[in-house]
């Protein structure tokens, strides 16, 4: 039997989950990731700054509409990275971080004197990324990051994360002992469409003219492939679109209701004025 460890597990979910491309930078505690990485079909791309390495994902995710996988190490490494994180939360780009954290034995302790211990490594990270777990036994890997990829993949999608301390990533697992497979969810149910109130609708309905109305597309525009649909209600009531820098080209640039979202004046004047 080929010796088998949470690493294994991790990478085999990810792999299920049909990601492709991890991005991160090595560290202690993650060992057990990266060496399950090795042995794994998954693309590895490494920087030299942890917070490179959530832009990367982050860019990654934009162009490619596919979400990008982050492997972390604990402490220093992982908090480096919510500079990125916070632009891919802000702008809704999907990133299933998977980040190491130190030895089971010293989580919800304070000062064990562990290397690279944070009291709190979940709450550092919490006002950047939609969903937070922490794994406490190896059976717990395939759920914890089939949740986080449904979550990091419904609307608005962004930066999930998941932790696993440093002794389950190593913990040895016989390849008697596969969990069962996963798959990834089909785009019609991982990705969710929130619906608005009928009564929001109909007061939309009767604000909207063509003397005020000024529409703002945003990345969720680009990515979900409504460009024309807003273009349709652009040309409709005859309203100028601006469009934000994550949803630059959901609007074509040379359609005559097109704005550039500049931060000027004539555009400042426009916001206004709706």
């Amino acid at each position: 039997m080929t010796p088998r460890n949470g690493g294994d597990v991790v990478v085999e979910t990810l792999t299920a989950l049909d990601i492709k491309d991890v991005f991160g930078i090595p560290g202690q505690h993650a060992l057990g990731l990266f060496d399950a990485l090795s042995r794994s079909p998954l693309n590895f791309y490494s920087s030299r700054v942890e917070n490179n390495a959530a832009f990367a994902a982050d860019g990654y995710a934009r162009a490619t509409g596919n979400p990008a996988a982050l492997f972390l190490s604990t402490g220093p490494g992982a908090l480096t990275s919510l500079a990125g994180l916070q632009e891919a939360y802000a702008t809704g780009a999907p990133i299933i971080v998977v980040s190491s954290q130190i030895p089971a034995a010293g989580l919800g302790a304070r000062r064990k004197g562990m290397l690279h211990q944070l009291d709190e490594q979940t709450e550092s990270v919490r006002n950047v990324t939609k969903f937070q777990a922490t794994v406490q036994h190896t059976a717990a890997i395939p759920s914890a990051l089939e949740d986080a990829y449904r979550e990091a993949m419904t609307a608005p999608q962004g930066p999930v994360w998941v932790e696993i301390p440093q002794d389950i990533l190593l913990e040895s697992q016989a390849s008697a002992h596969r969990l069962p497979a996963i798959s990834a969810p089909t785009v019609a149910t991982a990705i969710t469409q929130p619906e608005a109130h009928a009564a929001l609708v109909a007061r939309a309905a009767q604000i909207i003219n063509s003397q005020s109305t000024v529409i703002v597309a945003g990345g969720g525009v680009r990515r979900s492939g409504a460009g024309e649909l807003v273009v349709q209600l652009a040309e409709k009531v005859d309203a100028p679109v601006v469009c934000t820098v994550g949803g630059n080209t959901a609007v074509p640039r040379g359609h005559r209701l097109a704005v550039h979202f500049i931060e000027d004046r004539h555009v400042t004047d426009l916001m206004d004025s709706a």
